[in-house]
């Protein structure tokens, strides 16, 4: 309860309304996850404080990130998607030195040549990862073309216009067979590019949401 009682500055007498789903969530809410097994540990009965609300823009959708900050120094990034149900998308960054540890490098590389159909295995098992990994993944999307904004538009959306304040991006992804983990990659315009381990899981992992003491009732 530590992390949670700073939050709310220890006052458990006072009365915090909840939050109904999570796309309601802004700055400075804070997120209950379940205890489920099947949750990382880093994220299984945490509570986390949302940190920050981005914006990516497809084609033909638009997704809000949820940057989600706990007691330790990991982000966890959250959004939520629907395709006739809705789930939870839970995300953590790699590093440079882990994307080398987990895959082949040469496995890795053909994700990036279009006219393949690469197979992305898993090379060793990290402990620390447990839950975020699968054996293999199979490419899902190849260099579709998004736009990330360092604000949230809600209830708006993004204009594609120039000077915007967008960044553009390449995105790439691969899930296992029952497409419940992913491996998604974003290379940037100055030739960054972000790997991502992501989770796909229901709203019924998130037990509470309460609103931050510093926003508008």
């Amino acid at each position: 309860m530590g992390f949670f009682s700073k939050l709310f500055g220890g006052d458990s007498s006072t009365q915090v309304s909840k939050i109904s789903h999570p796309n309601q969530l802004k700055q400075g809410d804070v997120v209950n996850f379940c205890d489920s097994f099947a949750l990382p540990e880093l994220i299984r009965k945490q509570s986390y404080q949302v940190a920050k609300v981005n914006t990516y823009q497809f084609e033909h959708q638009v997704i809000n990130e949820f940057v989600l900050q706990g007691g330790h120094h990991q982000q966890v990034f959250m959004s939520i998607e629907s395709d006739d149900e809705e789930w939870l998308n839970l995300s953590i960054k790699l590093k440079r030195s882990q994307v080398g540890q987990l895959f082949d490098l040469e496995q890795f590389a053909e994700i990036f040549e279009e006219e393949s159909q690469p197979e992305l295995a898993l090379q060793v098992e990290e402990p620390e990862l447990n839950n975020w990994l699968a054996p293999v993944y199979f490419r899902q999307n190849y260099a579709q073309r998004g736009y990330f904004y360092d604000q949230d538009f809600r209830p708006n959306k993004p204009s594609l216009e120039e000077d915007d304040g967008s960044e553009p991006f390449d995105y790439f992804s691969l899930s296992n067979a029952d497409e419940s983990h992913s491996v998604e990659i974003e290379v940037w315009q100055d030739g960054d590019t972000d790997v991502l381990l992501s989770i796909h899981r229901p709203l019924t992992d998130i037990v509470d949401m309460y609103p931050g003491a510093s926003r508008d009732q």
